[in-house]
């Protein structure tokens, strides 16, 4: 009799385990979404907050007043020659307008001996922050999602824990551009040609070839502050690609709704193209003009945090609205003494799309 009495008692327990189990199932098997362990989902970005800063500092090439430097200025140019300005004189000068050359300059040194006028000036963007106008930037969004495991965050109701894996590209375009006044620094340096008269304007000289000689040093500098007029345009074009993973909590709100939240780490690939030109006109002097390009590539850590809104549309396919913040630093280019300091420290995206689930 104790045998059978054992037997039913078992027989008991696991049909009463069973119908709890099935009681406890109840909300998960009914739950869709809560079905979708893996997936995969194509989106479209919308992403704001991403700016450059342009900065402008420029360098004085006009060298100190010694023996052998090579001088540019924005009307021409004295360098060293092949002979390495034996006897203090150089063939490898050029200047731009006739202007510049006065047959009797009345100021010393010269006294109504001739002379060469060469004229430098900095920018008139030097010591300024140019932004770049602002703008939405699209992009694309691949992502992976896998369901590891599951708990109750109610009594009757679980929730998904999860991987989630990123990859997205977006195109930058930030563009400054502006007209310019105010004061610059006006760099003049008048050399000595003796009797030699200089070739009509244009003139180039060069390294090897000979030529009419003019000293390597200028015989006077002055440094004056003048009244300039002038435009700027900064531009920075190039990619970013970014790559992110980490853990995600998905909730449901209904049988075809739930919430993801969620956050990661990851990297930020920028490879991008600096260019600038700009002019600076000083009335009756000079005109200076001067423009630089640079391709720079960059390595930036990010981390991000999302929260996505699934809809299912069927037992495979639902769609899908999100947004994220991702932090990812700063990515500065420079050349010729501009710069171009792109911001990845704030940005906001709107991401919608289709999730695949199997």
């Amino acid at each position: 009799m104790k045998h059978p009495l054992w037997f039913g008692a078992v027989s008991l327990a696991c049909m009463g385990g069973s119908a709890l189990a099935q009681d406890n199932s109840t909300p998960e098997t009914n739950d869709p979404m809560l079905k979708r362990r893996n997936r995969f989902s194509l989106k479209a970005t919308f992403n704001f907050g991403v700016k450059t800063d342009f900065t402008s500092s420029t360098a004085n090439n006009t060298g100190a007043l010694v023996p052998g430097v090579n001088r540019s200025y924005a009307d021409g140019f004295v360098f060293r020659d092949v002979s390495g300005n034996a006897g203090g004189t150089t063939w490898n000068w050029g200047y731009n307008n006739a202007s510049q050359y006065t047959a009797a300059d009345p100021a010393a040194p010269f006294l109504g001996a001739s002379s060469l006028a060469f004229h430098s000036v900095n920018s008139l963007a030097d010591g300024q922050t140019r932004g770049s106008q602002d703008k939405m930037l699209p992009g694309v969004e691949l992502a992976y999602e896998e369901v590891l495991g599951r708990f109750h965050f109610t009594e009757k109701r679980r929730a998904n824990v999860g991987v989630l894996a990123t990859f997205g590209y977006m195109h930058i375009g930030q563009r400054d551009a502006g007209s310019l006044a105010g004061p610059v620094s006006l760099t003049t340096d008048k050399y000595a040609p003796g009797i030699v008269l200089p070739p009509l304007a244009p003139y180039s000289g060069s390294f090897s070839a000979a030529g009419p000689l003019i000293p390597d040093v200028p015989g006077s500098r002055t440094i004056t502050s003048v009244p300039a007029t002038g435009t700027v345009l900064n531009k920075l074009d190039g990619s970013l690609y970014g790559m992110n993973i980490g853990p995600f909590v998905e909730f449901p709100l209904h049988d075809r709704v739930s919430l993801t939240l969620g956050g990661g780490l990851g990297m930020v690939y920028v490879n991008n193209t600096y260019s600038f030109s700009e002019t600076v006109v000083v009335p009756g002097v000079v005109t200076a003009s001067r423009s630089g390009r640079v391709s720079n590539d960059d390595w930036l850590f990010s981390a991000i945090a999302r929260a996505n809104l699934y809809v299912a549309l069927s037992q495979q396919w639902s769609w899908e609205l999100g947004f994220a913040y991702q932090y990812a630093g700063n990515s500065r280019t420079t050349v010729l003494g501009k710069s171009a300091n792109l911001q990845l420290d704030g940005i906001l995206s709107l991401n919608t799309g289709l999730n695949y689930a199997f």
